[in-house]
């Protein structure tokens, strides 16, 4: 079987829908990869991807420390989180076969400011926006 490795995020968004390509490639982040078992396989980075002739994708990962990430919702902490096994090792091939969805676990901060409605909404509609204000000054209007 012949395997061509990738590493530019570019190729493999060919392969993977483009938030797990553009996100988990290159950068490192706080990932997560619900596998088919229901376990959860903590990553910081993808490294490599590896594609076979028959289809089979496999991808070489940075994996994080064990154990649900800091904050994560209610419905998340019941999960078996898997991370490095020992200090240090943190390399490991993952067969994507088995990875039903890929989670971010660090939220991205929003880059445009909060009142620039016009960006937002748009301009044609940005006529018709009453702005009201930050909360205390619509309490004490009210």
């Amino acid at each position: 079987m012949d395997w061509t490795r990738i590493t530019d995020p570019d190729d493999v968004a060919r392969l993977f829908p483009a938030w797990f390509s553009n996100r988990m490639i290159g950068l490192r982040g706080s990932f997560g990869l619900l596998l088919a078992t229901g376990d959860v396989m903590r990553i910081t980075l993808i490294m490599a991807v590896h594609h076979a002739s028959d289809g089979t994708l496999l991808a070489d990962v940075l994996l994080d420390h064990a154990g649900p990430p800091q904050g994560v919702d209610l419905a998340w902490q019941g999960k078996h989180y898997l991370g490095a096994p020992v200090p240090g090792a943190m390399m490991a091939t993952v067969n994507l076969a088995h990875v039903v969805a890929a989670v971010e676990f660090v939220a991205a901060e929003i880059a445009e400011p909060a009142n620039d409605l016009d960006g937002w909404i748009g301009d044609a509609a940005s006529s018709n926006v009453e702005v009201l204000g930050s909360l205390p000054e619509v309490v004490a209007v009210a």
